[in-house]
């Protein structure tokens, strides 16, 4: 192995230096921070051909469970004094929930109608069963229902945590981190956690994602439930950030290279 001259000591511990500054130095790569980074560039438009994925996930309607808050109106028509028709609306007495609480049996009360068993129907379902017992009191009654407490849980690296509501009942994890203000960049988006609590309300689901791929879209648990939870983990490097006493030591250890190397290209030169 050749001798080094001093010209090359001194390159080699500036060149040390630098490598040591770099290690010290999180970054994070363009290919963690990219979502569905498996889908090639020159398929896009304006590209050959657009990828088509098959067996994409379908949506299913979810199910009424216990302790869901249902919001539901109904609509007749009655007979005024002078026996003309007009629409009313028939909605019975509110809970302070600003709808009808799903009971531990599967029931709500709607005045009139008295209790109805709902849990494990879609929506669509629920409509249909509560408009034939509405018709038993009401002329061709319009019934609407829908989960008025559908909601996600969002915690950890994103814009805007807690509960995000949702008018549809159809989302999905990407709709969910959509309307939580997107991922951080500090954020893990290979390693997204959802936390299901099953119908029973006794035993919890625990799924993965990996928001760099494209099959998050052939997930079955592509679209979320109602009160599920989405956990978005930091990577390594915001938490030991986060940490003043880190920051204070890495910059004593860089504080402290810089001065042997300095001394070391001095004595090298003299």
């Amino acid at each position: 192995m050749p001798k080094l001259n001093r010209q090359g000591w001194c390159s080699f511990v500036l060149l040390l230096f630098f490598v040591a500054s770099t290690c010290l130095t999180s970054c994070i790569t363009n290919k963690n921070s990219i979502y569905f980074n498996d889908l090639k560039e020159d398929s896009l438009y304006p590209g050959p051909m657009p990828i088509v994925m098959d067996s994409i996930t379908p949506f299913t309607d979810p199910k009424i469970e216990k302790n869901d808050v249902l919001a539901v109106t109904i609509q007749t028509i009655a007979q005024n004094e002078s026996n003309t028709p007009i629409t009313t609306n028939s909605t019975g007495n509110f809970s302070e929930l600003n709808g009808f609480l799903v009971d531990k049996k599967g029931y709500i009360e709607l005045s009139n109608i008295g209790f109805v068993k709902v849990e494990g129907l879609t929506t669509t379902e629920a409509r249909e069963l509560i408009k034939q017992r509405a018709k038993e009191f009401w002329i061709d009654p319009v019934v609407n229902v829908r989960i008025a407490n559908f909601g996600i849980y969002m915690l950890g690296d994103i814009g805007r945590t807690g509960l995000i509501t949702s008018a549809s009942e159809k989302i999905s994890i990407v709709d969910a981190i959509a309307l939580a203000g997107d991922l951080a960049i500090t954020a893990r988006r290979d390693n997204i956690l959802l936390i299901r609590t099953e119908a029973d309300g006794e035993h919890k689901k625990f799924v993965r994602f990996d928001m760099r791929s494209s099959k998050i879209f052939q997930s079955p648990y592509f679209y979320l439930k109602q009160r599920d939870i989405v956990y978005i983990e930091p990577r390594r490097d915001k938490v030991l950030n986060s940490d003043g006493s880190f920051q204070r030591y890495q910059g004593y250890l860089t504080y402290i290279l810089s001065l042997i190397s300095v001394m070391i290209a001095f004595r090298v030169i003299k």
